[in-house]
Order: structure tokens, then sequence, then C-alpha cells
């Protein structure tokens, strides 16, 4: 008599749970995610052998720029016109509604002159009214686009200025900011104090990061840190990154000064 074979077994396996697993993970990543923002300027900057590493999150980025970078962006790009750019983004994405045509129509403002690529990503951009920051990441887009109204309107406005208007230009090209995932924009020292207090009203666990280019003028630190050091202001206490190198000597000569 023959024995009969027994069939093994099939084995399922539900998958489920394991897919479910996966998209939590997925999620728990996004959302605490940090960015780095958008380089906007490029910053040169100092060595030395200190191997600290400063905060990703929860920072006020400063960039302070070497002169003859500042130039360049001064003849490239209008400050006034860049500020206004961002600001007309900034208000016509109060409507979340707003188009193209819309924006075409807008006068008393910069957008009739953009591009109609920048016009379509503001109007497509997700999360609106945008922030200042995400304002000003479309409008360094534009800027960087070929044959854009603003660096067509800089040449015609750098013809006109006198010596001392072409500084100012410069000056007010020096600093930028950059808080969060935003693109950094410009920053005049006189708008430092307000614009400081307003990011720690914000974010109250704030802290600053200098981007400081190692050929930047000392007199421009100098003002800086003496604005930062104000009452009102009172921020004391600041991050300076600067290039690790194990051969990096000391600035001045001598260990500790």
């Amino acid at each position: 008599m023959s024995a009969k074979i027994k069939r093994r077994a099939r084995i399922v396996l539900d998958m489920t749970p394991m897919v479910d697993i996966a998209f939590l993970l997925v999620i728990f990543f996004m959302s605490t995610y940090h960015a780095r923002p958008p380089v906007t300027v490029e910053v040169m900057l100092p060595d030395s052998r200190s191997p600290l590493k400063v905060p990703e999150a929860n920072v006020m980025v400063i960039n302070v720029l070497a002169p003859e970078k500042a130039a360049a962006l001064a003849d490239s790009i209008g400050p006034t016109n860049l500020l206004a750019l961002i600001a007309n983004i900034k208000e016509a994405t109060a409507d979340p509604n707003v188009t193209v045509a819309a924006m075409r129509g807008m006068g008393g403002t910069l957008l009739p002159s953009a591009s109609e690529d920048l016009l379509k990503e503001v109007a497509s951009a997700p999360g609106k009214p945008l922030t200042r920051g995400r304002s000003s990441e479309l409008a360094i887009r534009e800027v960087q686009r070929k044959d854009n109204f603003i660096n067509k309107w800089a040449k015609q406005e750098i013809a006109s200025l006198t010596p001392e208007q072409y500084v100012a230009r410069v000056d007010s090209m020096v600093i930028w900011y950059a808080t969060g995932k935003d693109a950094a924009q410009p920053l005049p020292l006189g708008n430092m104090a307000m614009t400081v207090v307003e990011e720690r009203m914000r974010n109250p666990k704030m802290m600053m990061v200098l981007l400081v280019d190692k050929n930047c003028l000392s007199g421009k630190m100098l003002d800086l840190t003496s604005i930062l050091q104000k009452k009102d202001v009172n921020m004391l206490r600041f991050s300076l990154v600067t290039n690790l190198k194990a051969d990096a000597k000391p600035m001045f000569g001598e260990e500790g000064r």
C-alpha cells in the first residue's frame, strides 16, 4: 500500500503592515527634514582648526560679502528693484487664486515687467500667501534668468549714479540674510536691528550664524556687531562659520589671541 505524500502548506505573507510602516517612515522623515536654504550668494570662508559644528535648524544666517562681490551684485541687480519685486510677489499671493493675467495688470508694481516663467511660478506656487523668504527665492530665480528686466534696469541706473550713490548701492548689497529653508535676500544695515528683533519674536529659539567672507571689510563687521550689541537687539552670541583645516595658522600669529 503506497503512502500518501502530504503537500506542504503554502505560506502567504500579508505585506500590508510592511507597506504601512514604509509610509509612516516616509512621513516621519519628510516632517523632520530640514533642508539647507538655497545658495544665493557665495562666501569665501576663512580657515580655522575648530571642529565645532553650528546648528542647522532655528538659525538666522547672515552673509557678509567681500567688496568686489558686493560690487558685482550691485552692477547686475538693483537692490531697490529686487526688494520691490520680493514685496510685489508676496503681496500678489495674498490672493490664493491669483492668475498670470491678473499680475500682468497690476499697475504700480514690477510684475507686469517680469518674465512669463516667473508669473507662472507665482500663480502655481503652493502654500499661498507666500512668505517673504519664499518670495525672495522666486525673485532670485528671475534675476538669474537670461535677459531679465532687473539686470537691464540695473545697467541703466548705474549710468546715472553719482560716485556717492554708487558706493551706497554697493553697501546695500554687502549683507544678506536667510532663515529656515528660505533663500537669502539683501539686508541694509539700517534694517538690521528691526529684522533681527522680528525674527526672534517669530522664533524665540533662533540662533544667529555668520558666514563672513575672509576678504570682507573689517568696518562692516564692526558696524554689524555694534548693531547686534544694542539693548533693543541684544544678540550677544552668534556662531562664525569657517572652513575646517588641520594646518590652519592663528589669524594674529600667536595662539589664543
